[in-house]
């Protein structure tokens, strides 16, 4: 778990039972599952760690955990509330890692400075806990050129628009102060000069989420000519998460798997269970703010080591790079699934309690193009959802059979309600349906449709000449 990364573990309060944990933690952990959180503590730190427990401020204090090896190693660490009453969130950054942190950091700062010098932007920050945004320019060295309370800046674009001009700004400050995943806003001038009109003028921003709450947004400001701003290839994500849009992320699996033929690429298929019951419950609204906690959670899970896009209205599908060890694949699916429930748990008064159903196949093991291997983490998906959902299964040619096993109990046995979404009624519509249109639905084919979809072990109905059973 020697990792840069700050490491969140929720335990429950009482038992100390971890509830839910990173990939990074569960590797740690190892074959020691079910063991609560304090036993990984020597016992001679375990008063401190009871006691900031006991306070749960959030105040950083020193802990040491013990490895499976037996080896103590001092950990940064704080205690704070969970998301549930009954539970607690702990932070963990491993002591060593701080010097690896700030030589990547230094690093990083400075490839992004360099970037951004390319291209003679202006970047900017804007925080909303004090609704103030800050500009940058990067010519020769890093300059702070100004801090505005957002509405200022906003008077100062609107100084040289026109109406249609002014009009693009309130959106983009809105959008800006809501916390908008991705947006952009273009003007056919420079905004910031009275007298230059002939230039193109480009704002893009994007907001970053911590665990679902929108702590900054960051962007570029770009100017530059006609010519040059056409051919810029206008990034489409989805409006409400910010991820990769379902053409957009088929296109790069595609080209990932069919075109460039990239080993250890692994397709994860995300379902939230029951998600319709969630907007029939408490509303759309509701149901958007899952969708986006969801999504902030995977993003911080996968990070840079894959592209996640949103593909249906509660599905998501991740391209992990860098896959192909499964044990590696099934903490991070883990941590994904464990997350997410531990972040909406049940019995919390005004909030749903929400579950992950995941399907995954890794390329080149289980296939050799796209289409086939969406189809094999489709298929463990289903298999995930029949098994009683809140899980995830990782496509296995012995337990779940080969391509044209699977392709034929599809055809001959398909159910009407594939993803395991729908009720009893809604089946039982979709079955009259069939009943009274005009394609033909054999009498065979309704007693098999009953007997899949609602567990009825035999179903006889008596006719004048034979009876038909299943």
């Amino acid at each position: 778990m020697n990792s840069i990364n700050i490491h969140e573990i929720i335990l429950d309060k009482g038992t100390l039972q971890i509830l839910s944990a990173d990939a990074a933690f569960y590797a740690f952990m190892g074959e020691r599952l079910y063991v609560p959180f304090e036993k990984f503590i020597p016992e001679e730190d375990q008063k401190t760690f009871y006691q900031k427990l006991s306070d749960c401020s959030g105040e950083r204090f020193m802990v040491r955990l013990i490895g499976e090896n037996g080896k103590k190693s001092f950990y940064f660490s704080r205690i704070k509330a969970g998301p549930s009453q009954s539970s607690v969130s702990v932070f963990l950054l491993y002591a060593e890692a701080l010097v690896e942190i700030r030589s990547q950091l230094k690093k990083s700062v400075s490839i992004k400075n360099a970037l951004l010098e390319l291209y003679h932007d202006t970047y900017f920050e804007y925080e909303p806990s004090n609704d103030t945004i800050r500009l940058y320019t990067l010519e020769r060295c890093e300059q702070n050129i100004g801090s505005y309370p957002l509405e200022k800046f906003e008077c100062r674009l609107m100084l040289h628009a026109d109406e249609e001009q002014k009009k693009t700004i309130h959106e983009f400050i809105t959008s800006l102060r809501i916390g908008a995943r991705r947006f952009e806003m273009c003007a056919n001038r420079n905004l910031f000069e009275e007298n230059d009109e002939d230039c193109l003028m480009t704002i893009r921003a994007a907001s970053l989420y911590e665990k679902g709450i929108f702590f900054i947004a960051t962007g570029c400001i770009h100017i530059g000519s006609a010519m040059e701003q056409e051919i810029h290839r206008k990034i489409e994500v989805d409006s409400l998460t910010g991820l990769m849009t379902k053409a957009d992320i088929t296109r790069a699996a595609i080209d990932l798997i069919n075109i460039r033929k990239v080993r250890g690429i692994t397709l994860a298929i995300i379902d939230i269970d029951y998600f319709k019951k969630v907007n029939d419950t408490y509303g759309h609204m509701c149901g958007d703010e899952v969708l986006q906690k969801v999504a902030g959670i995977m993003e911080k899970e996968v990070g840079e080591s894959g592209l996640i896009g949103r593909i249906g209205g509660d599905e998501f599908l991740i391209v992990f790079f860098h896959a192909d060890n499964m044990e590696h694949m099934r903490e991070r699916l883990k941590c994904i699934k464990n997350n997410v429930k531990a972040s909406f748990p049940r019995n919390v008064e005004g909030q749903p309690a929400i579950t992950l159903s995941m399907g995954c196949a890794a390329y080149p093991k289980d296939a050799d193009q796209y289409e086939t291997l969406f189809f094999l983490a489709d298929h463990a998906l289903y298999r995930a959802k029949e098994k009683g959902r809140d899980r995830y299964i990782i496509y296995d040619k012995a337990k779940h059979g080969d391509l044209e096993t699977i392709r034929s109990i599809k055809k001959t046995g398909s159910r009407i309600d594939s993803r395991g979404n729908m009720s009893m009624g809604d089946v039982l519509c979709v079955m009259m349906d069939r009943i009274y249109g005009k394609e033909a639905y054999p009498l065979e084919n309704l007693l098999d449709d009953f007997v899949l979809h609602f567990g009825v072990q035999r179903l006889m109905i008596p006719l004048p000449h034979r009876a038909h059973s299943r």
